[in-house]
């Protein structure tokens, strides 16, 4: 008996746990600012291609051109560039937080270092999830409502799908500089620095550390199997497709490991 009630009290520990960091996360001024933000790029291609022209739109817009033009060029790959930077703001100071207002010793002494580490990424991937679903959500409605027309299903989800991996990677990066530097310019300002330079990385020859590279090689991938139904699957697409969702596990782990390492006690 004594045992139940000591695993309903840490249960009861790890569910308020969550709900103080997902609430801290999602009613913030930063969620809210990366809400707005969010509704620039749709805003843009209404602009662009529903009201910028007095053609009527069942005559300029097709299924096709939905999917191909608005949705998979546009939507996925050219608008939407800088919210990519929007999981660094959400996640910025998720773990260094603590250690800059002096409460980590306390908080990390209290229970272990991977449950609290599990809980705050947790939350943080509730977050993103909450925010992607969002993004794609109005999007959705707002294309719907303004040509009746809806993303093909299959075409829908994998751009759901390349958008989500890379918030997640964005926000696994972030969590884990967060973790090691415990110093919240360093968890905004490293992980930045990477999303400017990893266009680069292939031209100087260093493709293996550019998340940028292997995304491209997938999303080419699925562009020329889902537009001029060809398929060119290769070793190089398959290591591609591994990294995309292996590289944010791998980091995640990499931080777990590290961040047990250290010494709190010296901050």
């Amino acid at each position: 008996m004594k045992r139940e009630n000591k695993m309903k009290s840490s249960l009861f520990y790890e569910k308020h746990l969550f709900s103080f960091y997902l609430k801290n996360r999602i009613l913030s001024l930063k969620f809210l600012i990366c809400l707005l933000l969010l509704m620039i790029p749709i805003l843009q291609i209404l602009n662009d291609y529903i009201f910028s022209t007095n053609i009527p739109i069942h005559l300029r817009l097709n299924q096709s051109l939905l999917d191909r033009i608005l949705y998979w060029e546009d939507f996925i790959a050219s608008y939407g560039f800088f919210l990519i930077f929007l999981p660094i703001i959400i996640s910025v100071d998720i773990i260094s937080e603590e250690f800059s207002n002096k409460s980590a010793m306390i908080l990390y002494s209290t229970e272990s270092r991977n449950k609290i580490l599990f809980i705050k990424l947790l939350s943080l991937m509730s977050a993103i999830s909450l925010l992607t679903i969002i993004y794609f959500s109005t999007f959705l409605i707002a294309i719907f409502i303004t040509t009746n027309y809806l993303v093909s299903i299959d075409i829908f989800l994998i751009g759901f799908l390349f958008v989500y991996l890379e918030f997640i990677f964005i926000a696994s990066l972030t969590f884990m500089i967060s973790a090691l530097t415990r110093n919240v310019i360093s968890s905004f300002f490293l992980p930045f620095l990477y999303l400017i330079l990893n266009p680069f990385l292939e031209v100087l020859e260093l493709g293996l550390l550019s998340y940028y590279s292997y995304k491209m090689k997938v999303f080419n991938f699925f562009r020329y199997m889902f537009f001029q139904e060809i398929i060119i699957f290769s070793n190089i697409t398959a290591i591609c497709i591994i990294a995309i969702f292996g590289l944010p596990i791998m980091i995640i782990l990499i931080t777990f490991y590290t961040f047990n390492q250290f010494d709190i006690r010296v901050d």
